[in-house]
């Protein structure tokens, strides 16, 4: 068993290496994925029927811990917002850093738009609660203005090297978010 997640985490490594050189998953081979995951083809094929299977199974693997990080609390026991769930979803990116990359870079709407819908969800929960007279459209214009202003600065993030570290960046968000443009004349 060790062995096949072995084999099987080479051949997802390979693919996301491929992937951050080529544009399109349908420009890379069954054949130089075996070449770069050092497998041949009969043990490619034993694992995954096609590189699309292997991108499928990433994808869901994100997709599922992205899903599971957002059942976290984002609301302290004082209704105040919780400062750890910025570093969550910050450490969440870093170690999926790569994969994150190439889903922004092509746009994979799918994920994305699914992403910003869940995000949506929990952003009406938790801030109905912390706002409970403020109205659903009011909450929806924050989510739109502060999600959109999220994406970029992971966005800038990743492609600047994630020179801070998460708990700098999450910091960075967090301020942002929930003290807009105050964020620039404070500490």
């Amino acid at each position: 068993m060790a062995t096949k997640k072995k084999t099987t985490d080479k051949i997802r490594e390979s693919l996301i290496k491929l992937l951050k050189t080529t544009k399109n998953l349908d420009d890379i081979t069954a054949t130089a994925l075996c070449d770069t995951a050092g497998i041949n083809r009969a043990t490619f094929y034993y694992h995954y029927n096609s590189v699309q299977d292997v991108f499928e199974e990433i994808y869901r693997n994100v997709e599922h811990e992205f899903a599971d990080f957002l059942t976290h609390s984002t609301i302290g026991s004082d209704g105040t917002p919780e400062k750890s769930f910025y570093i969550k979803f910050f450490e969440f990116v870093a170690r999926n850093a790569d994969i994150c990359r190439i889903i922004i870079k092509s746009g994979t709407g799918a994920f994305l738009s699914r992403a910003l819908e869940s995000g949506r969800y929990k952003v009406l929960g938790d801030m109905s609660k912390l706002f409970p007279a403020c109205p659903t459209s009011k909450i929806d214009y924050y989510y739109v203005f502060v999600s959109n202003g999220f994406m970029g600065l992971l966005q800038y993030w990743l492609n600047n090297g994630m020179r801070e570290s998460t708990r700098e960046i999450a910091e960075i968000g967090e301020k942002i978010a929930y003290g807009g443009v105050a964020y620039l004349g404070g500490d």
